[in-house]
């Protein structure tokens, strides 16, 4: 064991190096650009070695250990006060480095004479022995953590399920109301603009029949008109009326068009109501496929209204994967015998 007068000595020593725990010593504003950011670990090492010590029971030390420990801590103590004291003065730049390589070599020493101490004194301070308890309470409340964690998990598994399964059916019933909505918003703009276009078809009605009508007095042929100039007058009557009788026509289909897209726009949006109305009505997966493939079909299918030709179209072009498997399977044979390499 050291004696009282080298451990005494040894603290006096330490407290050089730590005094300088809280000073700024790797930058300061009136250094500029110039600082000790390359000596910033050997000086972080000198004072976390020299707090360290400062706590520990420096009396377990040998004489001779703590002869070498103090006598290494001088050269460490002035260059950590040039640092502290160190002004932009001559060649700053220069000194710097000279300061930050004698201080790396002073660090270096002072680490070499305390590093095979350092675990012996925290052993006698008792830390190993407190830190070695504390591992091990808490691995074993790790393991009390997590055996709770995983019959907690047991428990609510079940909960889970039914969360992720509301959660899952709240989803689809706010998407089959998104595209509801978006259904019924664009039947209704359909139906607007169908106002707009039978208005046209109307007043192009009239404006037909009124022209026909004035044609038979209006503009009146001369009475010494020849044949080609009757024929004439008749071809441009029989003109101006066949282009507003088109015209009719033609926004009369547009019209129908148009209202043909917002009956099915309708028919799309009453058949989502129905989709949600028995997917809440049932809990069966089977029934909810069963209903959710009817209402695809019917919401997708090419459904006749009246307004336009339908002979065209089939009634239901819904696409089934499952059948169209089986058609290209049954295809495939005949293809085989029919083809000319066989």
């Amino acid at each position: 064991m050291a004696s009282a007068d080298l451990v005494k000595q040894l603290e006096e020593q330490l407290a050089t190096i730590t005094q300088y725990e809280g000073t700024e010593l790797k930058r300061r504003q009136e250094w500029g650009t110039i600082t000790f950011d390359e000596a910033a670990q050997d000086i972080d090492t000198a004072l976390s070695i020299a707090l360290d010590l400062s706590t520990m029971p420096l009396v377990h030390l040998t004489d001779q250990a703590a002869q070498d420990i103090t006598n290494a801590i001088p050269n460490v103590a002035t260059y950590l006060e040039q640092i502290d004291n160190f002004e932009l003065q001559g060649n700053a730049q220069s000194n710097r480095d000279n300061i930050a390589t004698h201080l790396k070599s002073a660090v270096a020493q002072f680490h070499t004479v305390t590093s095979q101490w350092i675990p012996y004194l925290a052993y006698k301070r008792g830390d190993f022995s407190e830190n070695i308890k504390k591992f091990e309470e808490t691995i074993e409340n790790a393991r009390s953590q997590y055996g709770q964690a995983v019959d907690f998990a047991k428990a609510k598994e079940g909960e889970v399920n039914k969360i992720v399964e509301a959660s899952r059916e709240a989803s689809a019933s706010a998407g089959a109301a998104t595209f509801t909505h978006e259904f019924e918003e664009e039947a209704k703009k359909l139906a607007v603009t169908s106002r707009w276009w039978l208005g046209t078809v109307a007043s192009l009605a009239f404006v037909t029949v009124m022209v026909s009508v004035l044609s038979f007095s209006w503009p009146s042929l001369p009475n010494d008109a020849d044949v080609w100039a009757a024929l004439r007058h008749v071809v441009a009557k029989v003109s101006v009326i066949a282009v507003l009788f088109t015209g009719t026509v033609w926004c009369g289909r547009i019209y129908r068009a148009i209202r043909h897209q917002c009956s099915i726009n309708r028919h799309r949006a009453l058949s989502l109501k129905t989709f949600q109305a028995f997917v809440q009505a049932t809990d069966d997966p089977a029934t909810r496929d069963a209903v959710l493939m009817a209402t695809t079909r019917s919401i997708f299918a090419n459904v006749p209204t009246g307004l336009v030709d339908e002979r065209s179209a089939s009634q239901d072009t819904s696409v089934s994967v499952l059948e169209v498997g089986k058609s290209a399977g049954k295809a495939v044979p005949t293809n085989r015998v029919a083809s000319p390499d066989a």
